[in-house]
């Protein structure tokens, strides 16, 4: 499936896809299975649950990616995937620990990150986000208000703890920072690192072995994207564990690379723009195609042509002066 290429809705159009699959199936693995290729994509029939560290799993197949980190003190769960997808992943949840969910923290407001919210407020977990969240679902507020639609935030699953900057919680004998980094994904993203796990995942900001989208209606931008890998980059080595908010598990040399796409493809986009060239023009020079072959697959969410726009967008209006 590829993005359709609407502009301001696109990112809100692939959720809306992926909010068509269902779960009701559990599956766990020791390794995490691969992406679909299947294109249109097939309706998702199973989650899939991946041990990364003692105490830390990753379940895939609720939309973007899931962490639980349980242990003596209780579940932390980092996003909470499509609505649709509550039950099973509660169903999932339940079967690595009969230990009550404390705390949901968001990586951003969208709703394939975000649509569970509700169901594990109302069994008594605290939700954690940025403040935003609150009273623009996670939107740039200077933005143009053209993508509502994506976003999942609605009165019942609205943080009641939130951040500016950045918040730990200190349980089940790990610290977890969760640290607010401005206009990457979307204005709102969170990333999450474990220190003695050594762990961190990044949300949306990081799409494992394919494209990302890069909301800049809701105040993303390619800048912050970069940025905040560079920082993740920086504090990782060899044997962190890098979580994506799609895709399979990862690690540092993957993020990497992914980190040298952007750097690549903006840097293509950018001197176009500079150039005084149109969209339509960029698209037919293919900025992507010497990465396409590993991050470009059939059935991918966000098509190389989608990656582009988005670039574009955020660099154009940046020139004219958003």
């Amino acid at each position: 499936m590829t993005v359709n290429r609407s502009g301001l809705t696109s990112c809100g159009r692939a959720l809306a896809v992926l909010a068509t699959l269902c779960a009701p199936i559990v599956a766990y693995a020791q390794t995490p299975a691969p992406p679909s290729t299947v294109d249109p994509p097939e309706p998702v029939t199973e989650l899939r649950v991946q041990d990364v560290r003692p105490g830390v799993h990753v379940i895939a197949g609720a939309g973007g990616n899931v962490v639980v980190w349980s242990g003596a003190d209780g579940i932390v769960l980092v996003d909470t995937g499509l609505a649709t997808s509550s039950a099973a992943l509660v169903d999932a949840v339940t079967r690595i620990s009969a230990a009550p969910v404390k705390f949901v923290i968001v990586t951003h407001g969208h709703a394939d990150h975000a649509g569970g919210n509700e169901a594990f407020a109302h069994k008594g977990a605290v939700v954690i986000g940025h403040e935003s969240l609150r009273e623009h679902g996670g939107r740039d507020p200077a933005a143009p208000a053209a993508n509502a639609e994506a976003s999942a935030i609605t009165l019942a699953s609205r943080p009641v703890l939130t951040t500016l900057d950045a918040i730990a919680l200190h349980l089940n004998g790990d610290r977890l920072d969760a640290v607010h980094v401005a206009d990457a994904h979307t204005a709102s993203d969170i990333v999450m690192r474990w220190n003695e796990a050594d762990v961190v995942a990044l949300g949306d900001i990081y799409w494992s072995g394919q494209y990302p989208y890069i909301d800049v209606e809701s105040g993303g931008s390619l800048a912050g994207m970069v940025a905040a890998v560079e920082g993740t980059l920086a504090r990782s080595n060899a044997r962190t564990v890098v979580v994506p908010g799609h895709g399979p598990v990862s690690n540092r040399a993957e993020l990497a690379a992914y980190r040298d796409m952007l750097v690549a493809v903006g840097r293509k986009v950018r001197e176009a723009v500079e150039t005084g060239m149109g969209i339509e023009d960029i698209l037919g020079t293919r900025p992507t195609a010497e990465f396409d072959a590993k991050f470009g697959r059939p059935g991918a969410i966000v098509a190389p042509e989608e990656f582009v726009r988005s670039v574009y967008r955020d660099l154009a209006s940046r020139r004219t002066g958003r």
